[in-house]
């Protein structure tokens, strides 16, 4: 973040019909202390909501369809200069992400039946730090920094049937998050330009919540509320790092070692890591550069790879789950012309071990308390080639990047031991950004991004089993329907691709320059997709419901937007 102008008082910000932003930056006392806040909040689903309602109605005559979708966040930063070797800096960051959906389909034969399907997901950040900065002598400087740090996941799910004058509704939330409070200090020794030492340490302390299920069920008169869940963890989590960064003419090496690790448990996971970061610069301005790093990974991310909202869930090293290692080698070739042009390749391959999966058939929204006992840990490797050009002068700018790689998984106990693309894993990825200037005051922009879809675990087969009882909903008399699970991520959602347009209208005034851009997200209107859920349709021919999935896409039409931004 911005330290804060400790001479005048200045401001930028922007007014538009899908968000609107603030920055104030000035002095508290001049030459002493300086402050900068800055907000931030979105409002698409204001706008956008009977746009989307009504594509989505195109598929879904009689279904009604209502969401939410925003965030906002909000920035502070307070620098006090006490004397010319010492400086005190404390910054706050606060934030949330909020998604939600109601889909309410009518009965095909009475229209005052319905099956409604609820779910969403919101997650935050909440952050404080503050930062001693001590220049010791010309040539070492320390950074001292406090902190903490909240960030909370939340998943909700539910759905709602109405047959007659009976009622049924379940609605589930999963709850999740990780505390932490960490201290840190890092110097920098600089013995001469060409050489510049880096060492330090730290210690964080977690607190993990990997999670709770809040249940509500209604049944008619019958009520039930439950909450289960798996306790805290507890972790300290320091470590110990020295770098060299050295110059020898056209030759730069940084070589560094890396200590630390997690204590959790009564166990400790220690783990030595060494790094090497090389290039050589030949004639004609092309560089050369390699690099080799080992890692180890404390916390875990737990991803859904199946169905359902895209949740993705850190969980904690434990006694019976170890922290996960990698190594990685990267390569790569770059060239540039006049300070204007510059192309790189580069290629890298990466190996990982105890990396973290659900079993087969569990989920974080199942009753078991543990969620130990619902993961597996087994192999990845990664690798890929990206390309890259880059125009840095002139009217016309802009770049254009290209990435083919792998990601892949495997596990002894899922997918028969095969190995699987991880969710993730995306074979292509494509990005191209344009920007011309026309004049001092107005300028052309475009960007297009196109990607692989994620893979996902589907129910491939299905087949029906006699019935223990009458469903409140009469889809199914005498049996009831059981779904069997495919190959492991066999499936690819649709590609991802969108093309964002926009012009500059600037000016300078008196006071102030302000700007108004106009433009348009996702100009040919692609349905790209978010997510995607398991259903039922009902077949006019045979008159029968039978399973389908829908694809979620948030914002399936072009969505013009205005803005006014002004800089002070």
């Amino acid at each position: 973040m911005k330290d804060g102008n400790m001479q005048e008082y200045h401001g930028e910000g922007g007014i538009g019909i899908l968000t609107s932003r603030l920055m104030v930056e000035g002095p508290i006392v001049k030459n002493k202390a300086s402050f900068m806040v800055a907000a931030r909040r979105t409002y698409y689903d204001v706008l956008a909501k009977p746009l989307v309602k009504k594509a989505l109605q195109q598929e879904e005559p009689d279904a009604d369809y209502d969401f939410n979708l925003y965030f906002y966040d909000l920035n502070a930063k307070v620098n006090w200069k006490i004397n010319e070797k010492h400086r005190l800096y404390l910054s706050a960051f606060n934030n949330a992400d909020i998604f939600n959906v109601d889909y309410k389909l009518p009965d095909a034969f009475k229209k005052t039946d319905y099956e409604r399907t609820k779910g969403g997901i919101d997650f935050g950040n909440t952050t404080a730090a503050l930062r001693w900065n001590w220049l010791i002598n010309k040539k070492l400087f320390a950074n001292t920094t406090v902190a903490y740090t909240r960030y909370q996941f939340n998943t909700i799910a539910g759905y709602e049937i109405k047959q007659d004058t009976s009622i049924e509704s379940a609605n589930g939330k999963f709850f999740s998050g990780i505390k932490d409070w960490s201290g840190r200090m890092d110097f920098d020794y600089l013995p001469n330009p060409k050489h510049r030492v880096r060492f330090g340490l730290s210690n964080t302390y977690h607190t993990y919540s990997p999670g709770a299920f809040a249940l509500n069920v209604k049944i008619d008169n019958f009520k039930a509320d439950t909450t289960l869940g798996s306790n805290n963890t507890f972790a300290h989590e320091p470590f110990v790092y020295a770098e060299d960064e050295m110059s020898f003419g056209k030759f730069k090496a940084n070589v560094g070692l890396h200590y630390g690790g997690i204590y959790t448990e009564g166990v400790w996971y220690g783990s030595l890591q060494p790094r090497v970061g090389l290039s050589y610069r030949l004639p004609l301005e092309i560089a050369l550069k390699a690099s080799f790093a080992t890692m180890q990974q404390n916390v875990n991310l737990l991803t859904n790879e199946g169905v359902g909202l895209p949740t993705d869930l850190w969980t904690p090293s434990t006694k019976r789950i170890t922290p996960q290692k990698s190594w990685q080698i990267a390569t790569g070739v770059a060239k540039t012309w006049r300070d204007d042009y510059e192309v790189s390749v580069e290629g890298y391959y990466k190996e990982m071990t105890d990396v973290l999966s659900l079993k087969e058939g569990s989920s974080f929204f199942g009753v078991q308390n543990n969620w130990q006992d619902k993961v597996t840990q087994g192999n990845g490797k990664a690798y890929g080639v990206e390309f890259f050009v880059q125009k840095k002068e002139g009217n016309t700018t802009g770049w254009i990047s290209y990435t083919w790689s792998k990601n892949l998984r495997q596990f002894d106990d899922l997918n028969g031991g095969l190995e699987f693309p991880y969710k993730y894993d995306r074979r292509h990825d494509l990005k191209l950004i344009v920007s011309h200037k026309f004049s001092n005051r107005f300028s052309l922009n475009a960007a297009w991004q196109y990607g692989t879809g994620n893979a996902l675990t589907l129910y491939t087969n299905q087949f029906r089993l006699p019935s223990a009882g009458q469903p409140i909903n009469n889809y199914y008399k005498e049996t009831i329907e059981v779904a069997s699970i495919g190959e492991r991520n066999a499936y690819r959602m649709p590609a991802y691709h969108r093309l964002d347009l926009s012009m500059e209208f600037s000016k300078k005034k008196k006071w102030h320059t302000r700007t108004w851009v106009i433009g348009c997200y996702n100009v040919y209107g692609r349905a790209n997709p978010f997510s995607m859920f398991r259903g039922e349709k009902y077949d006019e021919t045979t008159k029968e419901y039978y399973p389908v999935y829908r694809i979620l896409s948030l914002i399936p039409v072009p969505v013009p937007s205005i803005s006014y931004n002004f800089k002070f």
